[in-house]
């Protein structure tokens, strides 16, 4: 519907030096054409686009100055740090070999040995145990829906690298960097978790 001008208010703002806008709320900006674009202040976008990984780094931060521990993995992190019941027993090298990535092995290793490290170092938080857990299940449901099928379909390693690439590495990794609290590298921390699923049996690189 066409947008219809309020009466207008005359206004006197006087010995005023401000860049922008003048408005103590939201802004109506016009555009030459016309067009309205309302401007939302700028916390309150902060805080909408606030993401759950976010939301947890601050509590694991909270947790940390608590002191609360944790004797074991929660339920929700052991569905994916135990190997898949009835699969036989392939490590993660047989695993990347059988798919054709040999030339993954060694860095692929490296990275899911060191997610290993820090679930071990982490052991008695279950804030940050939720925190692995969350990525695990995002990574497990993207593969699953956005990767799974092109192995299925013979596609070649180059097409199933950039699926993997634009649906769970670099948007994951995005989320991560902007919780001020994640100080490891974003990228490999999300690769890692790739890797560290194979090595369970959850994630499979080979037709099933």
């Amino acid at each position: 519907m066409p947008y219809e001008g309020r009466e207008s208010v005359p206004v006197t703002q006087s010995n005023n030096d401000v860049g922008g806008h003048m408005g103590g709320r939201d802004v109506n900006v016009y555009a030459n054409a016309g067009d309205v674009y309302l401007t939302a202040p700028a916390d309150l976008a902060r805080n909408q686009k606030a993401s759950v990984f976010r939301r947890l780094f601050e509590r694991l931060e909270q947790e940390a100055n608590e002191d609360k521990v944790l004797t074991g993995y929660i339920r929700q992190l052991e569905i994916y740090t135990r190997v898949v019941e009835n699969e036989e027993v392939v490590g993660l090298e047989q695993k990347l070999r059988m798919a054709g990535r040999d030339r993954q092995v060694t860095l692929a290793t490296g990275l899911k040995e060191n997610v290993f490290a820090t679930l071990k170092a982490n052991l008695f938080s279950p804030t940050y145990q939720m925190i692995a857990a969350t990525l695990m299940a995002k990574v497990h449901e993207r593969f699953e829906s956005d990767v799974r099928h092109l192995i299925d379909d013979g596609a070649d390693s180059a097409a199933i690298d950039r699926a993997v690439s634009q649906h769970i590495i670099a948007p994951f990794a995005e989320e991560l960097e902007e919780c001020p609290q994640f100080e490891d590298v974003a990228v490999d921390y999300v690769r890692g978790m790739v890797y560290f699923l194979t090595g369970n049996c959850h994630i499979r690189w080979d037709k099933c």
